[in-house]
């Protein structure tokens, strides 16, 4: 319901106005001079203010400016000042109102410009939101990261936001973090360190194993001494070394070279090691935190992994489940994003019930990865400010290749991958069943063909309700 306050001492001069805007406006209140003006701004806030700068002294129009914005600041003020008045204009728009128009005016003219000044509201008063949104967001589901967050209110996530807190009051203890690609490992690092007292006045040095063949790793982590190789022209410090005092997060460590697991296991031990080409031992206090993606329990079993270093990593393990296993997630997940894109891409996207509900029951095979990058092409290539199920081409958006999606499996026997696959499928099956026959489970039982005992055990397992 749009509010308009309009200001002037001359009666006709208001009517005029009133006449003009009263077909796009539902609500037109009017004051002849400043006392009544402040008194109708006492009672109640205005989507825009139209006052005569003369009222009438200038600086009474001028005074009343001033005074509205500081009572109102999302609500734009015009100034009407005569004709040629230039001065008038820019003392006016000084003292904080957001246009002005000359008494010459038409009605097509001040019908524009105050529509304008509406849209206007209605940004600023978005712009307020989303900041709400952001701060409500940190205050009450995430925890704070390097320019992401930690998000959720499942029972799975908050379970591990409460080991997350114990883990990052102690000093020493290795971490293994496990999880597929893209449900958020790193941030998990990165908020272990800097919630750590010890630690967090320290460096978090990143090592990306799977980047490097085992020569570069091996130098990269330990240094190496001047003429320890072709090209080593002068010392170099590893990332055990600057790391001193801080946490070294070993990314992708299921691909650690076997050649230099030994060593690794070493250091963890003794908090010792040589640089390459070196002697001498060199002593690091550093915390070793560790993720992967793969089953580090089967690459021991064929020999591919340490079996000492496995269990010398994996003195504190914290799993963190995939998106699908934790629905609730989901609609938090995209409010946060909704806030950050909106900012990034000056944007406001509005996403209704059904598009929510239809991206809630999407299995999201690319975890939070997948589903940051789909909201952040909605925002770009979205020919509506309101997201529809038809623009929810889920086909187009990055996602995880089958390759990472089963790549897991491969390293598991098969009846085991089968059965794996079976409880994904199921779980995802009597979810979006659940749904549509909005939890009634004899409908759903009778729909499917199977029975009400056999389904609701399967919802129980599932945790489905």
């Amino acid at each position: 319901m749009n509010k308009i306050l309009i200001i002037d001492d001359d009666r006709t001069a208001r009517k005029g106005l009133y006449f003009s805007l009263k077909n796009g406006v539902n609500a037109i209140s009017e004051a002849g001079n400043v006392r009544e003006a402040e008194h109708l701004l006492k009672q109640k806030e205005f989507d825009v203010v139209i006052s005569d700068l003369r009222l009438p002294a200038e600086e009474q129009g001028l005074n009343l400016v001033k005074k509205c914005k500081q009572i109102f600041p999302l609500t734009p003020v015009m100034i009407i000042t005569a004709y040629g008045s230039v001065d008038s204009a820019v003392r006016a728009m000084k003292a904080g109102a957001d246009d002005f128009i000359t008494k010459d005016f038409s009605k097509e003219e001040i019908i524009l410009k105050v529509e304008k000044m509406l849209q206007t509201r209605k940004l600023w008063q978005a712009n307020l939101r989303l900041s709400e949104q952001v701060n409500s967001l940190q205050a009450n589901h995430m925890l704070s990261g390097e320019g992401d967050q930690i998000i959720g209110n499942s029972p799975q996530m908050k379970e591990v936001l409460s080991l997350l807190a114990r883990v990052g009051q102690d000093k020493d203890s290795t971490v293994l973090i496990t999880g597929e690609s893209g449900t958020g490992k790193e941030l998990v690092a990165r908020a272990i360190h800097r919630i750590n007292p010890y630690r967090n006045k320290n460096r978090f040095v990143v090592v990306d194993v799977a980047s490097m063949p085992p020569t570069l790793l091996e130098s990269q982590l330990f240094g190496h001494e001047k003429g320890a190789f072709t090209n080593a022209i002068q010392q170099h410090a590893g990332y055990f070394e600057i790391g001193e005092g801080g946490t070294v997060f070993l990314d992708e460590i299921g691909d650690f070279p076997l050649e230099l697991q030994v060593k690794l296991l070493r250091f963890l031990q003794e908090k010792t090691f040589v640089r390459v080409g070196g002697e001498a031992p060199i002593r690091a206090d550093v915390r070793i935190v560790a993720a992967t993606n793969k089953n580090l329990q089967e690459m021991v079993q064929k020999q591919r992994f340490r079996a000492d270093l496995f269990y010398r990593l994996n003195v504190i393990n914290i799993n963190i489940p995939p998106l699908r296993e934790r629905k609730e997630d989901i609609i938090p997940l995209i409010e946060f994003f909704k806030s950050r894109f909106s900012v990034q891409k000056g944007r406001i996207l509005d996403f209704p019930a059904k598009t929510l509900a239809a991206m809630e029951s999407y299995p999201w095979p690319g975890n939070i990865r997948q589903l940051k990058n789909f909201m952040e092409s909605l925002y770009v290539v979205c020919p509506d400010n309101v997201v529809s199920e038809k623009h929810l081409n889920f086909e187009q958006a990055p996602k995880a290749s089958p390759e990472a999606l089963f790549h897991k499996l491969l390293e598991i026997p098969l009846k085991e991958a089968r059965k794996k696959i079976i409880e994904d499928f199921e779980r995802y099956y009597l979810e979006n069943h659940l749904k549509r026959f909005e939890h009634n489970i004899s409908k759903l039982a009778s729909a499917v063909g199977e029975s009400r005992e056999g389904i609701s055990k399967k919802i129980k397992r599932y945790r489905l309700k």
